[in-house]
């Protein structure tokens, strides 16, 4: 197995990830010598423990014996560790909220069952987004990435937020009927097909609602 890169990309990724020789060899079940001697390029290690140490980091394997360089953000699970590390260097409110807002988004996107074409979109916007190039704590432009995020999933991933149709359409239904219902000068079965279409109005809804759930395409933002 090419282990050319691994010593460089193993000091590289657990630093990204913020792990010690030793946590990492308690998380993936392999000796702290071993995982000292790999860092230091003074032993070759076999396709099982480098296959142990990449769960335990959490990225694939490729990742680890490959040339390419990696960033914080490379991917979904490596972009949730650099914010919760971001989350835990402030006190101030405004910022604690954004980055727990994107945490949560991202947490719930890791839970979805996205196809590997949604997956590869999502995580080369986050790569193209650059979030470790902020500059530290400038929750305003944190706040400016997370909203462009979510437009890039409403707009490419074609996720809709829970019960948006529904929501659009009592919105729209309810005031709508209500201003009929309360004039006074207008015939008592104009009022009822109004309500009437505002009910037919707020039932389309729910079943576009009932149809982006089944698509498995609604999404709690």
């Amino acid at each position: 197995m090419e282990t050319k890169y691994l010593a460089k990309k193993l000091k590289e990724v657990r630093a990204l990830r913020g792990m010690s020789q030793e946590y990492l060899a308690d998380e993936s079940r392999v000796s702290l010598r071993t995982i000292q001697r790999i860092e230091n390029n003074e032993s070759t290690p076999t396709g099982e423990t480098i296959k142990r140490i990449a769960i335990a980091l959490d990225v694939k394997l490729t990742e680890l014996i490959g040339s390419n360089s990696i960033t914080e953000t490379n991917d979904l699970k490596a972009t949730v560790i650099f914010l919760k590390k971001q989350l835990s260097k402030t006190n101030k409110k405004p910022e604690i909220k954004t980055f727990e807002k994107f945490i949560d988004l991202l947490q719930k996107l890791k839970e979805k069952d996205l196809n590997s074409e949604q997956m590869e979109g999502v995580e080369s916007y986050l790569h193209y987004l650059e979030l470790e190039k902020i500059p530290s704590f400038s929750n305003e432009m944190f706040k400016l990435k997370l909203v462009k995020f979510k437009k890039y999933l409403k707009n490419k991933v074609r996720l809709v937020p829970n019960n948006y149709y529904t929501t659009l359409a009592v919105s729209f239904g309810l005031p709508f009927a209500v201003s009929f219902v309360i004039q006074s000068n207008i015939d008592y079965s104009i009022k009822i097909g109004v309500i009437s279409g505002a009910f037919a109005v707020i039932g389309i809804g729910v079943l576009m609602d009932l149809r982006m759930k089944k698509q498995e395409r609604s999404f709690s933002f």
